[in-house]
């Protein structure tokens, strides 16, 4: 396997994102970086497990190995949406961070035999007839952008031919994604929530993510498998949700879509307040608790997508310094917060203003006044929170840029900033800095400078060094 070819995003297409208007050419950029980091990242655990696990390698990893290497020669589309399955991500960075944590690679085999899925499903989605046996972790077969497989009676392996999964003496045959099996609980083929938009826009579909073992990479409780009755008002909640985007936001739109690949229902929180959130190894996933409030959605939808952007764009450059330890306090967490925490809950806070701005100009009386309190609330904070941002010693070069190209998106939405006259930085106590993860060179596992380039500035391999995940869905809170 090779690495993609060098990307490169211009600087008109950098602005777009910055201001939560990401266009086409910069979507290909950030899908495209997100194939090359996840490839690049694949291979680094397959060298590592190949030097650190050779029990493992010598017993499952060469033959699944070789068959992502098959897959890929066969159909490299069709590995590339294997690769960008959002979870796959997560699976991704567990193992990278058991393999290069020596205390934990003896745990590492429950992920590390997850490769085997892998390789399955781009097998099959490129047209091969892979044989080969799958282990089962907790009695589970994943196969990425296919489905899922229980096993019943502890069960921890299962026997793939061709395209017929053999559980024990139940088959499932899989086809596209689909699947029969003698037990309707064996085999959970994925499920789409497809949207035909009013006015002849374009179909398109998110995948209902509700099986997939590492879809609890979003800080709240996942809910379980959603039944025939929570599928069809997701359904429903989605279409209504869409076209409220549709109404409101046309132009962000196919952006949306671009980004939101899976949504992962989340359990509802005791307080009846729904929840929503992203994470960065999640590239494509929104998770959310359900709601009926097609507005609330579209809110969490245009949101969570910003966020997306702004991490897949943060996996190709520093736009803070990775080193920076300082904390700062916005108006929309009750905890100080890094300076990456600030741009990105920022940049996502600044993409619902338009969003609430059109808003209250549809509506009338009470109905627009809530509207219109709504986009103060969250243009003085961002005008609060940009004000920090511009003056920060912790931005590089491409985060001045960036911070910048918000600002103007701001005063465009009817909030001018002033920048400070300095910043205050919140030092963090040493208990604190203990409690985040430190960046170690070993680690870096994202896209390599040598390897890529952007817009005439390096691609940095800074990107993956910590798990993030964001909470702060205007809408969920």
């Amino acid at each position: 396997m090779t690495a993609p070819a060098t990307l490169r995003m211009g600087g008109a297409d950098f602005a777009s994102v910055a201001s939560c208007r990401p266009s086409q050419g910069a979507l290909r950029v950030l899908r495209d970086g997100q194939v090359t980091r996840r490839l690049l990242m694949l291979m680094r655990v397959a060298e590592k497990a190949r030097n650190k696990a050779p029990d493992f390698w010598e017993a499952r990893g060469a033959a699944a190995w070789e068959l992502c290497k098959r897959a890929l020669q066969a159909d490299v589309r069709a590995f590339e949406d294997v690769l960008l399955h959002p979870h796959v991500g997560v699976w991704l960075g567990r193992c990278m961070r058991a393999l290069n944590d020596d205390a934990r690679v003896v745990r590492a085999d429950t992920d590390l035999d997850r490769l085997g899925g892998v390789a399955a499903a781009a097998a099959l989605r490129a047209g091969l007839h892979p044989h080969l046996s799958l282990p089962a972790p907790g009695s589970f077969v994943w196969l990425p952008t296919l489905g899922v497989a229980r096993l019943s009676g502890g069960a921890d392996e299962a026997q793939l031919r061709g395209d017929v999964l053999d559980v024990g003496g139940q088959a499932s045959v899989l086809v596209d994604g689909g699947g029969r099996s003698a037990d309707d609980t064996t085999w959970n083929a994925r499920r789409d929530l497809t949207v035909s938009p009013q006015g002849g826009a374009t179909p398109w579909s998110v995948v209902l993510e509700d099986t997939d073992p590492y879809r609890n990479a979003h800080v709240h409780p996942v809910a379980p498998e959603q039944t025939a009755a929570e599928t069809r008002a997701w359904q429903r909640s989605v279409a209504s949700a869409w076209d409220v985007v549709l109404r409101l936001v046309p132009e962000r739109a196919a952006a949306c879509a671009a980004l939101w690949k899976a949504l992962v229902p989340l359990r509802p929180p005791r307080t009846g307040r729904g929840v929503s959130s992203s994470a960065r190894e999640a590239y494509g996933a929104i998770a959310a608790s359900f709601t009926p409030d097609p507005v609330r959605l579209a809110e969490t939808v245009v949101h969570e997508s910003a966020h997306i952007a702004f991490w897949a764009l943060a996996d190709l450059t520093d736009l803070t310094d990775p080193e920076d330890r300082t904390l700062q306090r916005v108006g929309w967490r009750k905890d100080a917060r890094p300076i990456g925490a600030v741009l990105t809950g920022t940049h996502a806070h600044l993409a619902v203003l338009e969003f609430w701005r059109r808003r209250g100009q549809e509506l009338s009386d009470g109905p627009a006044r809530h509207a219109r309190t709504r986009l103060h609330h969250y243009g003085v904070q961002v005008v609060d929170a940009l004000r920090i941002l511009q003056a920060h010693p912790a931005l590089t070069p491409m985060g001045a840029r960036f911070v910048s190209a918000m600002v103007d998106e701001a005063a465009r939405c009817g909030y001018s900033v002033r920048p400070l006259p300095s910043v205050r930085l919140n030092c963090p106590s040493h208990h604190r800095v203990a409690s985040r993860e430190t960046p170690d060179p070993a680690r870096r596992y994202g896209v390599s400078s040598s390897a890529q380039g952007l817009a005439g500035f390096a691609v940095s391999s800074a990107g993956c060094r910590e798990k993030t995940v964001d909470e702060t869905t205007p809408g969920a809170s």
